[in-house]
């Protein structure tokens, strides 16, 4: 007894399945290769993105009845940083942050003096020479993929 046909539909069917399944593993392959390649891009401008603080951190001058400070902040990195999307926290305190010097743009290599301010609340006070923890974030100017980086340290506010 010839089983002919039935085996061509079974072989049929198998490379049907299997011409599937490969299709469906190459699109999920597509899709990772797509996702990694994007995980890349943003990392790398993550990599790009720095800022320094260029004050004397065991020295910076804290004008108490203003409850303000000035600090001067290095784009240290390769690429242009955003100056509108700059955050600074003290002693774990959201400030206000202003530029000081006018600058437009922040370019790699570029000091730019910040005013910081708290505006909060009930506002920092330091009457002698504190220790704190300064924060500042910064993010860059990049138009498809946004790097950021933060700076943290310990520093020392001098009334003024």
């Amino acid at each position: 007894m010839s089983s002919g046909p039935s085996e061509m539909i079974l072989l049929s069917a198998g490379l049907i399945v299997a011409a599937l399944v490969s299709g469906v593993l190459l699109q999920t392959w597509d899709d990772m290769d797509d996702v990694l390649d994007e995980r890349g891009k943003q990392g790398m401008e993550d990599v790009r993105t720095r800022a320094s603080l260029v004050n004397d951190p065991s020295n910076i001058a804290w004008d108490d009845t203003a409850k303000s400070v000035n600090l001067f902040i290095q784009n240290s990195g390769d690429t242009f940083l955003d100056l509108g999307t700059v955050g600074v926290m003290l002693q774990g305190t959201s400030m206000t942050v202003e530029i000081a010097d006018g600058s437009e743009q922040w370019l790699p290599g570029q000091t730019v003096q910040f005013t910081v301010t708290d505006e909060s609340a009930s506002p920092l006070s330091f009457a002698e020479s504190t220790d704190v923890m300064l924060s500042i974030a910064v993010s860059s100017d990049a138009s498809t993929y946004s790097g950021s980086h933060t700076v943290t340290e310990e520093v020392r506010l001098v009334p003024s």
